[in-house]
């Protein structure tokens, strides 16, 4: 084969090879998203009704593919705030959490949906045998109250209501220890490390178990709901989602009555309660 042919032959290999790669490159922007798959970052406390919420929704949706990621609500809030995770949808233990992700340009405010409400108790040590109603906060003998901080927890902003509505927050202010997560708050009363502390009645003593032991606290009253603002659980979908269309059927299945029951036969209630 003359020279003259070989550099033909591998001119024309190399064009080959770049039109082949140009064909590649052209498929792969082309192609969509992995149709129907759906992402939801939701908090480890609710694992309990969510995991039976997510596996009623591929039972009715099947075409879906539906992947649910748990952490604490407020280690995810950080964590796509900071660019280090993200998804589809954001299932918030309340108005705070979901709020932050909006302040923050991720959540899409028009597309936010309650999928269920709680109610918020005063809970206590073992220890703390005196503190038989919320008004025993402010006893001398308590020393230590926990609530999660109402700047970037829905309890702790539902609490703090509380508190201030009942003329206790002035009172004991300077007993109150603000950890940044529900389970932390819980902790702190399982210990004894706090003498008492304010919390969702179901969330995580029932709604995750695995997270806290009522055996170790007690619960001493349901703060009566005309207290402070209703409690809003609420999803909203990633200004980014891949499959708003799915997304919309998740958040509508959320709000239908087969998940509202299931919801409700896990620790939450339905989204009718919120008054």
């Amino acid at each position: 084969m003359s020279r003259r042919l070989q550099v033909a032959v591998i001119i024309c290999l190399l064009a080959a090879v770049a039109v082949g790669g140009l064909l590649v490159a052209r498929s792969r922007t082309q192609s969509p998203a992995p149709p129907n798959q759906v992402v939801v970052l939701a908090p480890c406390g609710f694992s309990t009704p969510v995991t039976v919420a997510a596996n009623l929704f591929r039972k009715a949706h099947p075409e879906i593919k539906l992947e649910v990621v748990m952490d604490n609500a407020n280690v995810l809030v950080n964590k796509i705030r900071d660019g280090k995770l993200t998804g589809d949808a954001f299932m918030s233990p309340g108005e705070t959490e979901v709020k932050l992700l909006v302040e923050s340009g991720h959540v899409d405010p028009a597309t936010i949906t309650d999928w269920g409400s709680l109610d918020l108790v005063v809970i206590a040590s073992l220890k703390a045998k005196g503190v038989k109603t919320i008004q025993d906060l402010a006893l001398p003998s308590v020393r230590y109250i926990a609530l999660p901080d109402p700047r970037l927890t829905s309890v702790g902003y539902y609490g703090e209501k509380a508190l201030e509505a009942l003329g206790l927050y002035d009172r004991i202010k300077g007993k109150l220890v603000t950890p940044d997560g529900i389970l932390k708050a819980v902790e702190l009363v399982e210990t004894g490390d706090a003498d008492a502390g304010l919390a969702y009645l179901t969330c995580p003593l029932e709604t995750n178990p695995e997270k806290a032991s009522k055996s170790a606290l007690r619960i001493v009253e349901t703060i009566p709901r005309d207290k402070y603002p209703p409690v809003r659980l609420q999803v909203g979908m990633f200004k980014t989602a891949a499959n708003p269309a799915a997304v919309r059927a998740f958040f509508e299945y959320l709000t239908s009555k087969e998940a509202q029951d299931a919801l409700a036969a896990n620790g939450v209630l339905p989204v009718e309660r919120i008054r």
